[in-house]
């Protein structure tokens, strides 16, 4: 990459302003940086065709003689010398001055050039950071997605599912599934084929924890004509294992304790 110090050294060497110590220098750096020979080339050209390379060729002294053998000699007019030659600065100011506003644009073009690649460069990365922010969402998503597997997974691992049966000779078919989160401290249960109460009575759920010297009470409940009921339920004391499950008939409402008498479904 040439900074701006080079740029201009770039300029003074192509208009011959350099300092011959600094032309060596420049010289020397010139061979080893092939874009900034690709500058001095471009600065070339654009300080030729602005301000021309055409060297000055002096005649030869014969062609005033021989152009004034065929003139007239009374027509021959002397004219006076110049008191004051042309001085070649004010001559070759004009061409200097144009070759100084093409380097100026040269380098300006260059600069823009530089500055669009950079831009094209930044766009890249921003296009990049893009992509990658892109990827580090979808991976977050997806990491979302494994961690709530992963909840469900440890949840059905805690799931505690029982299979009651009927205890009762008239009602052979009745059968329930009890399911109960010990994490989340409720469950679900499900009865099916048990007859109908009749008025003043009501079925008792109950949870056996070793923890407890009796049953836990877990609600009362009513099936319907069919004989099956759908519940949520949660137990009357915190339940560290629910090793069994059973249900009652009891007065209704419920009692504190189990009448095992008439104890009506159980499983574990």
């Amino acid at each position: 990459m040439i900074d701006e110090r080079m740029e201009e050294q770039a300029s003074l060497y192509v208009l011959g302003a350099l300092s011959a110590e600094e032309q060596r220098a420049f010289e020397g750096a010139l061979e080893q940086n092939a874009e900034l020979r690709q500058l001095v080339e471009a600065l070339r050209v654009a300080r030729d065709a602005m301000a021309g390379n055409v060297p000055l060729v002096e005649p030869p002294p014969q062609l005033r003689q021989k152009i004034l053998s065929q003139v007239e000699p009374q027509k021959v007019i002397e004219l006076p010398p110049r008191r004051e030659p042309i001085s070649i600065v004010r001559l070759l100011f004009p061409w200097a001055l144009a070759a100084c506003l093409a380097v100026v644009c040269v380098i300006s073009f260059w600069q823009q050039g530089r500055m669009q690649g950079r831009l094209g460069e930044q766009a890249e990365r921003l296009q990049a950071l893009n992509r990658m922010a892109d990827s580090l969402r979808e991976a977050t998503n997806h990491l979302q997605q494994m961690v709530v597997a992963l909840r469900e997974t440890n949840r059905l691992a805690n799931l505690r599912i029982a299979m009651l049966n009927s205890m009762l000779s008239d009602t052979p078919k009745a059968v329930a599934v009890s399911l109960w989160d010990n994490e989340q401290q409720r469950g679900v249960f499900v009865v099916q084929n048990l007859k109908p109460l009749p008025a003043g009575k009501d079925y008792q759920l109950w949870v056996m924890d070793p923890k407890y010297p009796t049953p836990v009470s877990a609600g009362v409940f009513q099936v319907d004509e069919k004989g099956n009921v759908r519940i949520e339920f949660k137990a009357g004391k915190p339940i560290a294992s629910a090793d069994k499950f059973a249900v009652t008939m009891e007065p209704k409402g419920g009692l504190p304790t189990p009448t095992l008498s008439n104890l009506v479904l159980l499983g574990s």
